[in-house]
Protein backbone atom coordinates (compact mmCIF):
# COMPACT_ATOMS: atom_id res chain seq x y z
CA UNK A 1 0.00 0.00 0.00
CA UNK A 2 1.52 3.44 -0.91
CA UNK A 3 1.23 6.71 1.40
CA UNK A 4 -1.56 8.98 0.59
CA UNK A 5 -1.34 12.58 0.81
CA UNK A 6 -3.98 15.19 -0.15
CA UNK A 7 -4.16 19.08 1.26
CA UNK A 8 -7.96 17.79 2.31
CA UNK A 9 -7.91 16.38 5.34
CA UNK A 10 -10.85 13.74 4.63
CA UNK A 11 -8.55 12.43 1.69
CA UNK A 12 -5.79 11.86 3.00
CA UNK A 13 -5.42 7.79 3.60
CA UNK A 14 -4.66 5.13 1.20
CA UNK A 15 -7.09 2.66 0.68
CA UNK A 16 -10.07 1.85 -1.17
CA UNK A 17 -13.17 -0.44 -0.30
CA UNK A 18 -14.76 -3.16 -1.91
CA UNK A 19 -17.61 -1.75 -3.57
CA UNK A 20 -15.10 0.77 -5.30
CA UNK A 21 -12.66 -1.77 -6.60
CA UNK A 22 -15.35 -3.54 -7.83
CA UNK A 23 -16.93 -0.97 -10.03
CA UNK A 24 -13.37 0.04 -11.19
CA UNK A 25 -12.52 -3.60 -12.29
CA UNK A 26 -15.72 -3.85 -13.97
CA UNK A 27 -15.26 -0.94 -16.19
CA UNK A 28 -18.23 1.31 -14.17
CA UNK A 29 -16.01 3.59 -12.34
CA UNK A 30 -12.91 5.89 -13.15
CA UNK A 31 -10.51 7.47 -10.16
CA UNK A 32 -8.35 10.47 -11.21
CA UNK A 33 -6.48 12.41 -9.15
CA UNK A 34 -5.30 16.04 -9.40
CA UNK A 35 -2.15 17.61 -7.60
CA UNK A 36 -2.67 20.40 -4.51
CA UNK A 37 -2.25 23.26 -6.94
CA UNK A 38 -5.25 22.10 -8.66
CA UNK A 39 -7.33 21.79 -5.99
CA UNK A 40 -6.12 25.40 -4.83
CA UNK A 41 -6.88 26.85 -7.95
CA UNK A 42 -10.20 25.38 -8.46
CA UNK A 43 -11.89 26.14 -4.88
CA UNK A 44 -10.41 29.93 -6.01
CA UNK A 45 -11.97 29.84 -9.65
CA UNK A 46 -15.47 28.27 -7.98
CA UNK A 47 -15.04 30.92 -5.47
CA UNK A 48 -14.67 33.65 -7.76
CA UNK A 49 -16.92 32.67 -10.56
CA UNK A 50 -20.40 31.36 -8.88
CA UNK A 51 -19.17 32.94 -4.70
CA UNK A 52 -19.62 29.03 -3.93
CA UNK A 53 -16.91 28.56 -1.20
CA UNK A 54 -16.26 24.46 -1.50
CA UNK A 55 -14.79 22.05 1.06
CA UNK A 56 -11.52 20.61 -0.53
CA UNK A 57 -12.66 17.41 -0.87
CA UNK A 58 -15.40 19.01 -3.86
CA UNK A 59 -12.54 20.81 -4.81
CA UNK A 60 -10.61 17.96 -6.00
CA UNK A 61 -13.55 17.08 -8.03
CA UNK A 62 -14.38 20.65 -9.45
CA UNK A 63 -9.97 20.68 -10.28
CA UNK A 64 -10.32 17.07 -12.73
CA UNK A 65 -13.43 18.58 -14.37
CA UNK A 66 -11.52 21.78 -15.29
CA UNK A 67 -8.46 19.87 -16.21
CA UNK A 68 -11.06 17.50 -18.40
CA UNK A 69 -12.95 20.27 -19.99
CA UNK A 70 -9.59 22.19 -21.12
CA UNK A 71 -8.15 19.23 -22.45
CA UNK A 72 -10.69 17.88 -24.64
CA UNK A 73 -11.90 15.07 -22.59
CA UNK A 74 -14.77 16.69 -22.09
CA UNK A 75 -16.21 17.91 -25.36
CA UNK A 76 -17.05 21.48 -25.53
CA UNK A 77 -20.91 22.63 -24.97
CA UNK A 78 -20.77 19.52 -22.73
CA UNK A 79 -22.96 19.09 -19.86
CA UNK A 80 -21.44 18.20 -16.65
CA UNK A 81 -23.57 17.85 -13.32
CA UNK A 82 -21.08 18.01 -10.15
CA UNK A 83 -22.11 17.72 -6.42
CA UNK A 84 -20.50 19.85 -3.93
CA UNK A 85 -20.67 18.16 -0.43
CA UNK A 86 -19.35 19.39 2.55
CA UNK A 87 -18.39 23.88 3.64
CA UNK A 88 -15.60 25.26 2.33
CA UNK A 89 -15.54 27.00 5.86
CA UNK A 90 -14.15 24.17 7.47
CA UNK A 91 -11.15 24.46 5.45
CA UNK A 92 -10.65 28.15 6.03
CA UNK A 93 -7.50 27.68 7.99
CA UNK A 94 -5.77 25.20 5.51
CA UNK A 95 -6.57 27.58 2.29
CA UNK A 96 -4.96 30.29 4.28
CA UNK A 97 -2.08 28.14 5.13
CA UNK A 98 -1.80 26.90 0.88
CA UNK A 99 -2.12 30.58 0.05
Amino acid sequence: MREAHSVAAGLDYPGIGPEHAHLRDGGRARYETVNDEEVVQALLRLARTEGILAALESSHAVAWVIRAATSGEIAPGSTVMLTLSGRGDKDIASIKELL
